[in-house]
């Protein structure tokens, strides 16, 4: 590993040369051709290492690997060998390697032009990506076919969960789209929003602007701790979200255009936990759906290219998935998984994703397209539609504070509420949030803040009457599922307790309160004893037996 550490560029510069990175990494014949115009390599050499580049672009890293190394023995020290292999190694998750041999690259030859030569913008990934993983920890699934890194510290409490949504949707991706990955499969998880865009080519800008915390992207799944953000989020779909794109991936040889992909990884995100894939788009997202699509606003399928990261907001984002996920359920709903399965062999084999589709149903894409907008516009998004819940990045240590996400009108009493709250006067500051709530119904903030109250208390069914309301309406804000969970169990609904505790830890597990609510629930003695653990190692306290 090299010692030497340039200066890092500055954001914009950064940020065009990660461009440039994106755009033409995948084209090493081209590179090869702009940067080194007498080649000393046989024609048999160069052939292979054009089967290296198409092998890594359709995530075949075994072939690449295979076509690799007898190259490296032959020609140790050509430049474009080294490119080549530098690359296999990064795909390896062998970061050190990875440096070593595309700084020898570039030792070797002359950069070219920097409009044609990617390996200056390579090298500053690979060095940042080295850098910022070098101190983490690997975990692996028994048999090893998963691996997780993921930074030392609270993170560990996430391995088990990822390890069971792993394995879970590597079955389910298997029934569904009839291919399974070789392994091992690798998960990196980045404990803060910063840390995904050093190892990634997304700016803390955009990853905060359209809510973008997960890539898939180099033969791995990269993943943002729940805890980079101020209520957590669906992570462990997240990871199963990820883990569809780099099965669709592979199977389809790179061939499925974006809004294909992030279709059918939306559709399929829960699959790992439910028995049938079905929608499951949450109220707020399908009621922004809905609307949009009344108002003939919806977003043309070719504008998500080249990534949902790149569109101009986080509404556009949940538009954009909505709208992706509901067009591959209508289609799995008409054809079923085998149909879905034979759309992605013609893409495999060259089809244009629109052609495949079509040739599958049967009848022109332009009738499948116009069937699914009718249908999305054949019911109206309700006049009391939740509110779009904005994905918040967390800023330093502390709970955070949700309050500038309510309506102006109540947040002074909200506030009131939080004062009393934190003089441990319950009852006072249970008042207050109940006026907050008549100002401001149903809202998610407010509703779970005034159930706390009330449990604290000794009022655990007037928390269930606040929060059963919001649940379903927010299922996403981990605030009430965890309340909802802890009002449960003391009321004696040990059976919905359970479920909204896992619930709330499929948001975020770090926070104790749910965990202790299984360890009180849990019938199991392994995971009674398992949770107690989990409640007490995050600082709260368990009443389990």
């Amino acid at each position: 590993m090299s010692s030497t550490r340039a200066r890092r560029p500055g954001p914009k510069r950064r940020a065009a040369r990660l461009l440039l990175l994106a755009a033409s990494v995948a084209v090493m014949g081209a590179v090869m051709a702009a940067t080194s115009p007498a080649r000393a390599l046989p024609r048999e050499q160069a052939r292979r290492l054009g089967e290296v580049d198409q092998a890594l672009r359709e995530l075949r890293v075994e072939d690449a690997e295979e076509q690799v190394v007898p190259l490296l023995g032959r020609h140790a020290t050509d430049a474009d060998v080294l490119l080549a292999a530098a690359r296999v190694r990064f795909h390896q998750g062998e970061y050190d390697e990875a440096v070593g041999k595309l700084e020898a690259s570039l030792a070797r030859r002359p950069a070219g032009p920097p409009e044609a030569d990617p390996r200056p913008a390579m090298l500053e990934l690979y060095r940042s990506t080295r850098d910022a993983t070098s101190r983490y920890v690997e975990a692996r699934s028994e048999d090893g076919r998963f691996v997780i890194r993921h930074a030392p510290g609270r993170d560990r409490h996430l391995v088990a969960y990822a390890l069971r949504a792993l394995e879970g949707a590597d079955r389910a991706l298997q029934e569904e789209l009839g291919f399974r990955m070789p392994g091992p499969v690798r998960l990196e998880i980045y404990p803060t929003a910063r840390s995904l865009a050093e190892v990634s080519t997304l700016s803390v800008e955009a990853i905060e602007r359209t809510g973008t915390i997960a890539l898939c992207k180099w033969d791995k799944l990269m993943v943002t701790s729940p805890r980079a953000l101020l209520r957590g989020y669906p992570w462990m779909d997240t990871i199963a979200h990820e883990y569809v794109h780099l099965v669709l991936t592979r199977a389809s040889r790179d061939r499925a255009p974006v809004w294909l992909q992030e279709g059918v990884a939306k559709f399929l995100e829960r699959r790992w936990r439910e028995p049938e894939a079905r929608p499951h788009l949450a109220p707020a997202m399908d009621a922004l759906l809905r609307r949009k699509a009344r108002e003939r606003e919806l977003i043309p399928f070719d504008r998500i290219h080249p990534s949902i990261a790149l569109l101009p907001s986080q509404e556009d984002a949940a538009l954009a998935f909505a709208q992706v996920s509901t067009f591959i359920a209508t289609f799995y709903a008409e054809h079923g998984r085998a149909g879905l399965q034979a759309a992605v062999e013609r893409i495999a084999a060259g089809a244009d994703a629109r052609e495949a589709l079509a040739a599958v149903a049967g009848e022109p894409w332009a009738r499948l397209e116009d069937r699914w907008r009718a249908g999305l516009r054949a019911e109206a998004p309700p006049d009391d539609a939740p509110r779009l819940l904005r994905m918040r990045l967390r800023h330093g240590e502390g709970e955070g504070d949700e309050s500038p996400e309510v309506a102006e009108r109540a947040r002074r009493y909200l506030r009131l509420g939080d004062l009393l709250w934190a003089r441990r006067r319950s009852g006072a500051a249970a008042r207050e949030y109940e006026r907050a709530l008549e100002v401001a119904p149903g809202d998610p903030i407010i509703a779970s803040r005034l159930a706390r109250a009330a449990v604290a208390g000794g009022q655990a069914e007037r928390a269930v009457e606040a929060l059963e309301p919001v649940a379903e309406r927010y299922p996403e804000h981990a605030p009430t599922q965890a309340v909802l969970a802890r009002a449960l169990s003391l009321t004696g609904d040990t059976a919905r307790a359970r479920r909204f505790a896992e619930r709330a830890i499929r948001l975020n597990p770090f926070d104790p309160a749910p965990h202790c609510v299984l360890a009180e629930v849990a019938e199991d003695e392994a995971e009674r004893a398992t949770e107690t653990r989990r409640c007490r190692e995050l600082g709260g306290t368990s009443g389990a037996r």
